[in-house]
């Protein structure tokens, strides 16, 4: 299949999101074997990069990403946030968190609800997903869930909630099911529904 030309402009249209934001988090297409005109999505943290995930460019192709090999699974945290942090969000996918950040809101990303595990707190018992041991970082902070609006989240969203002793988002526009399409259809309503939530869970909390 040929990959079709484009640029991170884009990009960024089609997900609505403003192209700064994109080069900011080191998005980029890469131009080499085997990965050559896919978007190349770097899991940086505190000194480095974990790994690099890249996105097909090509509309309806699948796989629609793929790891470089050898690359174990890991958090997608674009702010490098860590311990001592006031709030995290966690949601599905890197244009999710890419959305939540363009908003103001301290994100995560978690490709895939199946890296949430059911055993012993609702974690993965190895390296293949989310790890009890990263609880640890954010047993501080309000932590919020917010997967995508569909039945696979579901029980994975309450684990991981449940887990980090944290809230599950519960305030979505129903006509969306993720992050990034509600941001596309509606900017200014996901801009307040968030808003508001932050507000009335951060006074819970004792935060606002």
């Amino acid at each position: 299949m040929r990959i079709p030309e484009s640029t991170l402009a884009t990009l960024a249209q089609e997900r609505g999101l403003k192209e700064t934001t994109l080069r900011q988090a080191g998005i980029r297409r890469h131009e080499q074997h085997p990965f050559d005109g896919w978007w190349e999505i770097p899991y940086p943290h505190r000194t480095g990069v974990w790994k690099r995930r890249y996105k097909n460019p090509a509309a309806g192709a699948r796989p629609k990403y793929k790891d470089e090999s050898g690359a174990k699974f890991h958090l997608y945290n674009p702010l490098r946030l860590g311990p001592n942090e006031e709030e995290v969000w966690f949601t599905e996918g890197e244009f999710d968190t890419l959305c939540l950040i363009e908003a103001g809101v301290p994100a995560i990303g978690i490709h895939g609800v199946s890296n949430i595990g059911d055993g012993e707190e609702g974690m993965l018992p190895t390296e293949r997903g989310f790890r009890k041991d990263w609880l640890l970082l954010f047993e501080d902070s309000l932590c919020v869930v917010a997967f995508d609006q569909d039945e696979a989240a579901v029980e994975p969203q309450r684990r991981l909630a449940a887990a980090l002793k944290g809230e599950q988002f519960d305030d979505w526009d129903t006509k969306y099911t993720d992050f990034n399409d509600w941001y596309r259809g509606d900017p200014e309503g996901f801009r307040a529904r968030i808003a508001g939530y932050r507000d009335r869970t951060r006074r819970l909390y004792g935060l606002a």
